[in-house]
């Protein structure tokens, strides 16, 4: 008799929740995790394509929820002259959190710990599942005979009364360790919008890096300010390194990758992994 595959593991149905805050003392002042965020109109071409090379080079998973900001935008602008920034940031952190990729830590199998629905049904529901694992128990036990008065090897049917442990691999070891957390997408995105996806996120220790991929016309240039002389000393010398000149960021600071958006989609995509290698490294 030809030997059967082994059944494939059931896929589970999870459930993914918001961890709970930090507290103050314990909230981390620099990003622990990144995500990048790659902001152009649907007319942009070559967007998805730029995004899905920034996560395969990453190692982190990518995710297009042009349509999900699009839908906190148009609730938080609803019953008001002013858009409800609170609400969009809630929607926006909620809708989120349901993809599984912002907390997957935080996922859990929907059967793990379920003991019923409380009361009477509760008790009704284990002793339903008593007498189900019971008949079930008996139901294996008469065909593990009858297969072995055949001389047929037994099959393991071990996964009839539990689904199987699932094991950590590699490539969630290795993901948990990457700073990179995700690659999102994002229509053109107004400064509320920029600072309540910030803020929604700051506070369990995740940044933003935004990576604009249309030019405006309303970039001011910066404001340039005399240096103050007594800052002269600590300053390293004229042969260092850029990279050693600018300080690591913080949650606080909105983060803005400029590229340069008349390049070539395959020279774009290798400035923002560069760029953004150089910010998550820091």
């Amino acid at each position: 008799m030809s030997d059967h595959p082994p059944r494939p593991q059931t896929p589970q149905a999870m459930l993914h929740r918001l961890p709970d805050k930090p507290d103050e003392e314990q909230r981390a002042a620099k990003p622990t995790k990144y995500i990048i965020l790659i902001i152009a109109s649907t007319a942009v071409a070559g967007k998805v394509q730029i995004a899905r090379s920034v996560a395969t080079s990453l190692a982190c998973p990518l995710f297009q929820c042009d349509s999900l900001h699009e839908t906190s935008a148009k609730a938080a602008g609803l019953g008001g002259a002013e858009p409800n920034e609170a609400r969009y940031q809630r929607m926006w952190l909620s809708k989120m959190t349901r993809t599984g990729l912002l907390f997957p830590e935080e996922s859990r199998p929907a059967t793990e710990g379920f003991s019923g629905f409380g009361g009477a049904s509760s008790s009704s529901s284990a002793s339903m599942s008593r007498r189900s694992s019971g008949s079930s128990a008996s139901f294996v036990s008469s065909i593990a005979s009858s297969i072995g008065s055949t001389g047929v090897p037994p099959v393991d049917v071990g996964y009839i009364n539990k689904p199987p442990a699932m094991a950590l691999t590699e490539t969630n070891r290795l993901r948990k360790e990457n700073r990179a957390l995700m690659v999102v997408t994002h229509p053109t995105l107004e400064q509320w919008h920029r600072d309540s996806i910030r803020k929604a996120v700051g506070e369990y220790g995740i940044g933003i890096v935004f990576v604009p991929l249309e030019g405006t016309d309303s970039d001011e240039l910066p404001v340039l300010k005399p240096l103050d002389p007594r800052t002269m000393a600590s300053f390293p010398s004229l042969g260092s390194s850029s990279s050693a000149m600018r300080a690591a960021p913080t949650l606080e600071d909105e983060i803005v990758l400029k590229v340069n958006v008349e390049a070539k989609i395959e020279d774009l995509a290798e400035d923002i992994i560069d760029g953004v290698g150089e910010i998550i490294n820091e």
